[in-house]
C-alpha cells in the first residue's frame, strides 16, 4: 500500500479525539518553547503580572464562545448530525468554565493589582486575535471549530506541583498562582470529557479539517501572547 494511503488509513482508525490530539501534538513545538521560555525567565516575578493580564484577556472569552457556539448548534438542530451532541457537551461545559476569568483577577489582586484597573486595558491584539478567529469560524463555517480551540487550551493541564514550587521559588505567594493551580485540578476531567464528547460525535473529513485548522490557528495565537508577555 503506497505511504499516503498508508497514513489515510491510520487516521481514519483512531478516535475522533486521538486524530485531534496528535494533530496539536505534531503543532505544538513552538507553544511549548515559549512557555519554557517563560517559567524559566530570570525575571519572572516581574513578568507574571503581565502573563496574568495576557492570560485573563484569553480566558475571558471562553464562556462566551461556547455560548455563541451553543447558540449555533441550536439553530442547526433539524440539519446538522453533529449539532445535538455538541449542544449537550456545550451547556455541560458553560457552567463548569464560567467564573474563571475572575480567578486571574483574584490572582492579580493578591500582586496588587486592582481588578478595575485590569479591566481598563485594552487587551492585546493577539489575544482579541485568538477569540476573534474563533467567532468568525462559529459563524461563517461551523461551530464544531471551537472543540479545536478547547481541545488546545485544556489538553495540557497545569502541573500543580511544578507551579507551587515554582511560587515558593520566586518568592510570590501560592494564591497568586491559584488559577494555575485550579486548572491543574480540573483540567484533566475536562480535558477526557472533551474527548468523550469528540468521540460520540458522527464526524466527518470535513469536520476534522475545521477543527484542525482552528487548533493550529490557536496554538499559533497562543505562543504568540506567551512571547509577547516574556518581551
Amino acid at each position: 500500500m503506497p505511504a499516503p494511503l498508508v497514513i489515510a488509513y491510520c487516521m481514519n482508525n483512531l478516535s475522533h479525539s486521538r486524530r485531534l490530539r496528535d494533530k496539536i501534538r505534531l503543532a505544538r513545538g513552538d507553544m511549548d518553547a515559549a512557555a519554557k521560555a517563560l517559567w524559566t525567565h530570570p525575571r519572572l516575578r516581574e513578568i507574571y503580572p503581565e502573563f496574568l493580564f495576557r492570560n485573563h484577556s484569553v480566558i475571558r472569552s471562553s464562556v462566551p464562545l461556547m455560548q455563541a457556539a451553543a447558540a449555533a448548534c441550536e439553530k442547526r438542530l433539524d440539519s446538522d448530525p453533529v449539532a445535538e451532541g455538541m449542544l449537550a457537551y456545550f451547556k455541560k461545559h458553560i457552567p463548569e468554565e464560567t467564573g474563571h476569568d475572575d480567578w486571574v483577577l483574584d490572582d492579580l489582586e493578591t500582586l496588587g493589582y486592582r481588578r478595575e484597573e485590569v479591566l481598563k486595558r485594552i487587551p492585546p491584539p493577539s489575544a482579541a486575535a485568538l477569540a476573534g478567529a474563533q467567532y468568525y469560524w462559529i459563524r461563517h463555517v461551523h461551530p464544531v471549530a471551537l472543540l479545536g480551540f478547547i481541545a488546545v487550551l485544556e489538553g495540557t493541564p497545569p502541573e500543580v506541583e511544578f507551579f507551587e514550587k515554582l511560587a515558593d521559588r520566586i518568592g510570590l505567594p501560592r494564591r497568586a498562582f491559584s488559577n494555575l493551580l485550579l486548572h491543574g485540578r480540573l483540567d484533566p476531567q475536562h480535558r477526557d470529557d472533551l474527548d468523550h464528547a469528540l468521540d460520540a460525535l458522527p464526524l466527518t473529513e470535513a469536520h476534522h479539517s475545521i477543527m484542525g485548522v482552528s487548533a493550529f490557528q490557536t496554538v499559533s495565537l497562543l505562543t504568540r501572547v506567551v512571547d509577547e508577555a516574556v518581551q
